[in-house]
């Protein structure tokens, strides 16, 4: 009987220094909103086929929770537009256009501050859901992807917790992203954004 309070007590113990851990990540976490024009295109293994690359854009919100001085625990939601165009050996350009919802997991390793400014490195895989699609083709996109994005960038400062971020990255699909042949949509961009 001894044994079991002994562990009850514990077990309470552990659960509230957990607890109030997770509170103290959870107070110092940041949101904000970024934009990120980009640049999209296929890459395929089809023969005799060029490929062409058109404008993109992925818009989103961004929670940010730090597992340690200088790692943090990235996720959110966005819009995503990806597509490119495949040219074959006849006068026919097939352009794909594809909205999409995406859930990233990221991890962001930050620097400590230089000035004004951090300097960090976010890489990690999102899962992109189907919302619709513009295909000048008999080809369909399939309704779910998942990529591996690599971001290089700075933020300023603010003050407090609020500052500005820009970055470049490169979203790569990993996933085949058709239905009827072998293509996947990469993309190259600016992220910008705000947080607090």
């Amino acid at each position: 009987m001894k044994k079991l309070n002994v562990l009850y007590l514990f077990s309470i113990l552990f659960s509230i220094s957990i607890s109030q851990e997770m509170d103290t990540k959870l107070n110092n976490s940041r949101m904000g909103l970024y934009i990120s024009p980009s640049i999209n295109f296929i890459a395929t293994d089809l023969k005799n086929i060029e490929t062409n690359s058109n404008p993109g854009v992925v818009y989103g919100y961004a929670f940010e929770m730090p597992l340690s001085i200088n790692h943090y625990l990235e996720s959110g939601f966005a819009i995503s537009y990806k597509g490119g165009g495949i040219e074959d050996d006849g006068p026919s350009v097939k352009d794909y256009k594809v909205q999409y919802l995406t859930l990233p997991v990221f991890m962001k390793m930050r620097s400590r501050q230089v000035g004004y400014f951090h300097y960090f490195a976010r890489i990690g895989p999102s899962l992109n859901f189907k919302i619709k699609e513009v295909i000048s083709s008999d080809e369909n996109a399939k309704g779910a992807i998942i990529d591996i994005s690599i971001f290089l960038g700075a933020e300023y400062s603010l003050g407090g917790a609020t500052s500005i971020e820009g970055s470049i990255f490169y979203n790569n699909n990993i996933t085949n992203a058709m239905n009827n042949i072998d293509a996947l949509f990469h993309q190259l961009g600016l992220r910008v954004g705000f947080l607090f």
